[in-house]
């Protein structure tokens, strides 16, 4: 049971406490439901294709030299000295 049988919300979860077992409440009306059995819900999982990596550079090189072209000079900052 997912759903408040009395107003359709989405029940929560009351963790075990002292006297009262782990049990499922509705938020908005006073429905409480305590779970006797294990709850177990299998979904199956669908296998999807591994993409390639083929068309990956393969090495730092390679990588360099696909890599897109830009307009301008490229702009070095000069480094910060400590102390100003």
């Amino acid at each position: 049971m997912d759903f408040c049988p009395a107003c359709g919300m989405l029940l929560q979860i009351q963790p075990a406490t002292g006297g009262h077992r782990l049990r499922l409440f509705c938020p908005t009306c006073p429905y409480v439901c305590p779970i006797k059995n294990k709850i177990v819900k299998k979904a199956r999982l669908a296998k999807r294709e591994v993409e390639s990596t083929e068309s990956a550079p393969k090495t730092e090189g390679e990588a360099k030299q696909s890599a897109p072209k830009t307009e301008g000079e490229a702009k070095q900052s000069a480094p910060k000295s400590e102390g100003t």
